[in-house]
């Protein structure tokens, strides 16, 4: 009988030391009776499942196993914009009403949490003063009122100054928390290369997170078609259905254009009649212009092509913003450009206006 006890405590004793620490997720949403709700985690960008469950008396509770403190993890409800939280193995709870999203919030002893709560309450605060100055701005401009649009331009600019300084301010402060790679990941379109390196550089964390390493990757991928590097082929298709790539026109005139541009994209479009310009002026001596559209829709990009005048070499994948080749060239926004030497070296990114002109005159007037 001892020894029969001795092994039952031992096995409680084992399965007690197998057992893993947890912390709960305790979701409480008005309107949200009978709705299936999903927990996962992001981990190598990419979100795991970790759990679901039905919303019953409008609540739910998940048990989690403490993982990586750094771990971002969301909720994704039908309908609704996925909920994202830090938790660091610290009990979440979860308020709002489905009908409003302004109604969430996350309470949490991590600290991380509480920072972004921190960043999001002060950074809507500054964005909804920014919009309300946009919108004067934009109904300004098509009124055609030059006067209320200066005025009014001067204001937009310091607003959007605004929003930078305090997203930089907030980096700065909290470089040793988890949360400064989260937030520069999530705007890194807003930076150049440069200020990206400065910024991982300055950081002072303990180990590396999700987000310092989708950093360091995207900052590869920058560094890789920074001007002074050679070019990446790519080859779509033309709008008569030929495949062309790249490098079958790198080498040909003494500077490549490549334009990455779309039906859709109202300053691409604004932006068409000056790239004519300078390639009517410019291509008998030695300037080409290779078109890489944006576009879903073949008829929308061809009717956009003669509209415009775009006379030169065009391909599209079609497939809006996951083309292949602005992946491949890290492009975020459009109009964006690159331009070639002869040796498919890449000399200059984002020429725009005068800009463009002055360049491709200062090279092939030498």
């Amino acid at each position: 009988m001892k020894i029969r006890l001795l092994s039952f405590a031992l096995a409680l004793l084992a399965m007690a030391s197998c057992s893993k620490p947890t912390f709960n997720v305790k979701v409480e949403l008005q309107n949200a009776e009978g709705k299936k709700i999903y927990l996962q985690k992001f981990l190598k960008n990419e979100k795991i499942v970790i759990d679901s469950a039905v919303m019953q008396d409008n609540m739910v509770n998940f048990i989690v196993e403490n993982d990586d403190p750094s771990i971002h993890y969301y909720l994704i409800i039908k309908d609704l914009n996925p909920i994202r939280f830090f938790a660091e193995n610290n009990d979440v709870k979860i308020v709002g009403d489905v009908k409003s999203r302004e109604s969430f919030n996350i309470i949490t002893d991590s600290h991380a949490q509480q920072l972004v709560n921190e960043y999001n309450a002060e950074y809507k605060k500054l964005n909804e003063q920014f919009n309300e100055v946009r919108e004067k701005y934009y109904s300004s401009a098509q009124n055609n009122d030059e006067v209320a649009r200066e005025k009014i331009g001067t204001a937009y600019e310091q607003m959007e100054k605004n929003l930078t300084n305090y997203r930089n301010l907030f980096l700065t402060k909290n470089k040793s928390s988890i949360v400064a790679p989260y937030i520069l990941y999530n705007n890194r379109y807003n930076y150049e290369l440069n200020e990206l390196e400065d910024f991982v550089n300055s950081f002072e964390l303990k180990e590396e997170t999700v987000y310092t390493q989708l950093l360091n990757e995207y900052i590869a991928k920058l560094q890789r078609v920074d001007v002074g590097q050679p070019y990446l082929d790519f080859t779509q298709e033309t709008p008569d259905g030929y495949l062309l790539s790249l490098s079958e026109l790198v080498g040909k005139s003494k500077l490549l254009l490549v334009d990455f541009w779309a039906s859709w994209c109202g300053p691409c479009r604004a932006e068409n009649p000056n790239v004519v310009s300078v390639y009517k002026d410019y291509h008998e001596k030695g300037f080409d212009v290779l078109g890489v559209s944006l576009d879903m829709e073949k008829a929308n990009w061809i009717r956009a092509i003669n509209s415009d005048g775009l006379i030169w070499h065009n391909v599209s994948d079609l497939k809006y913003w996951n083309n292949a080749a602005a992946k491949d060239y890290a492009i975020s926004s459009i109009p964006s450009n690159i331009l070639l030497d002869e040796n498919g070296i890449i000399i200059a990114k984002n020429l725009r206006g005068e800009d463009l002109r002055n360049k491709v005159e200062e090279i092939l007037n030498k």
